[in-house]
């Protein structure tokens, strides 16, 4: 009987611990990092399955004055984890180019509550420059071709013949 209750009191215990998050949304940033002067820069926010960033039905309302970039998107949040039917992932919005200068864009959204209002939140404040020259973004380059595997897969089997052959004799 007391191991009953036992496994009924760490089974209790298990299951009043924490739940995954379903609702979250980590800071944005900006793509790429270090922008040049005709980049296309576009903001990056990786959120959770209770949220979405653009609804892709209103488009997100993008203005600049004097340096100061404003982003604002509209989405959807559900409270309730039963209407938590989104994937988890990285949202990616084009925000434009812009020329060489400081600047600092301001990533709000504004989702309609269950009583029908508006509530918008600033997700995070981005300060960056655009270079006057573009930026490099690295290239992939092949280290091996198809080729150079061949040699190096041979060269290596000869050298383990060469060591066995030592080893036996």
């Amino acid at each position: 009987m007391r191991s009953y209750r036992f496994v009924s009191l760490f089974a209790l215990t298990l299951a009043s611990g924490p739940s995954p998050a379903w609702a979250f949304i980590d800071p944005p940033y900006i793509a790429p990092v270090q922008p040049g002067a005709g980049d296309a820069i576009s903001v990056n926010v990786y959120r959770g399955d209770c949220d979405v960033l653009d609804i892709g039905i209103v488009p997100p309302a993008i203005e600049e004055h004097n340096g100061h970039i404003t982003a604002l998107f509209t989405g959807i949040h559900e409270d309730d984890p039963e209407w938590c039917i989104y994937s988890t992932g990285t949202e990616t919005v084009l925000i434009g180019t812009f020329p060489p200068g400081s600047y600092t864009l301001e990533v709000d959204r504004r989702y309609m509550s269950t009583f029908g209002t508006w509530i918008q939140e600033t997700l995070g404040i981005i300060p960056f420059t655009v270079l006057a020259a573009p930026s490099q973004q690295p290239i992939a380059a092949p280290t091996l071709s198809s080729a150079g595997l061949g040699v190096l897969g041979l060269t290596l089997l000869v050298a383990v013949f060469r060591d066995l052959r030592k080893r036996l004799a």
